[in-house]
């Protein structure tokens, strides 16, 4: 595929589609009128449409060969779709299946008739096969993100002043934690152990953090987000991360001991480091989400803000109570 491929319009690549079903048929019917295509190609979808080709969903293959024989496809059908326009350029549909991880997408007209869809096997030079490539999805979407990248062609001077503002976002984290440990610097003259693990400590709170941000943007792949298991999935990382941080600390505290400085030092570190992990790990999971509600790119801005917050945070938790606790 070629850069000037890339501003060529939809309607020109798209593909007959052989899994349209009908809104009101039960799924034996459905079934029954699959198996009189005899498909050939890979089965990516199931596309829902009414009697005037409409499209009015998609139903994924687990839920049509799992539902009741009975069951109306109205009733099991995902009416979140994501469609694009035969006028839309090859650009446009690329950075769509990138962006919500999908392997084919329905094209309509003005009318939101189904013409046909365009799959990702398109832009790739050799087919692939999605069940027995040895190419995992994430690097199959990398390379499809690649050719979008090129085919932007954007300036030097457009992708820095992109790219600046986060750098300067990391800057500001660093200037942040020395001027803490300015204000914290009786605790680190008095007890020199603490400066010995400091590197320590924000790495754990870096590397977990940035864990958590990672799960969370795994779920920013799906097309449609229910805050609902958005909010579960955010519980459900708030207390790994403090079994986590809870192992780190002990550990870390444990190995402490053996500098000789007794056990209150210890305990302080132990402490600043369950603390500062389950917090900074928390939040790494809600930056993506809270980005995306912002109208952010994720995938840019939540690392230099997770790793920002997470030093900051925690050279203050692991200052503050070393202070509080040992002075």
């Amino acid at each position: 595929m070629s850069r000037s491929d890339l501003h060529r319009k939809v309607k020109e690549f798209i593909h007959s589609v052989d899994t349209k079903i009908g809104v009101d048929q039960t799924v034996d019917e459905a079934l029954a009128r699959v198996r009189q295509h005899h498909i050939e190609e890979k089965i990516f979808y199931f596309y829902v449409v009414d009697d005037e080709n409409h499209l009015k969903g998609v139903v994924s293959t687990r839920s049509l060969l799992l539902s009741p024989g009975g069951k109306k496809i109205h009733e099991i059908l995902e009416d979140h779709i994501i469609s694009i326009s035969a006028d839309h350029t090859l650009q446009e549909a690329m950075e769509m299946l990138t962006a919500h991880r999908l392997l084919a997408l329905p094209v309509t007209n003005g009318d939101n008739e189904l013409l046909g869809i365009i799959d990702i096997q398109l832009y790739l030079e050799e087919a692939v096969d999605v069940a027995k490539s040895k190419r995992s999805s994430t690097d199959l979407f990398q390379v499809l993100g690649l050719s979008i990248e090129e085919g932007k062609a954007r300036s030097t001077w457009t992708m820095y002043r992109t790219r600046m503002p986060w750098i300067l976002c990391n800057m500001f984290g660093g200037i942040a934690c020395a001027i803490i440990s300015r204000i914290f610097e009786l605790v680190l003259l008095e007890m020199i152990l603490l400066a010995m693990f400091i590197p320590l400590v924000l790495s754990l709170s870096e590397s977990i953090s940035m864990q958590s941000m990672t799960y969370s943007l795994q779920l920013l792949h799906r097309p449609k987000i229910s805050w609902r298991r958005a909010l579960y999935r955010l519980t459900a990382e708030s207390k790994m991360v403090v079994l986590l941080g809870t192992t780190c600390g002990i550990l870390v505290g444990a190995i402490s001991l053996f500098w000789g400085d007794g056990v209150a030092p210890a305990i302080a570190i132990m402490t600043g480091i369950i603390l500062s992990v389950s917090i900074t790990g928390s939040i790494g999971a809600a930056v993506p989400l809270f980005l995306h509600m912002r109208k952010l790119d994720p995938k840019v801005a939540a690392g230099p803000v997770v790793l920002m917050l997470a030093d900051v945070i925690t050279t203050t938790l692991y200052l503050g109570i070393a202070t509080w606790w040992l002075i």
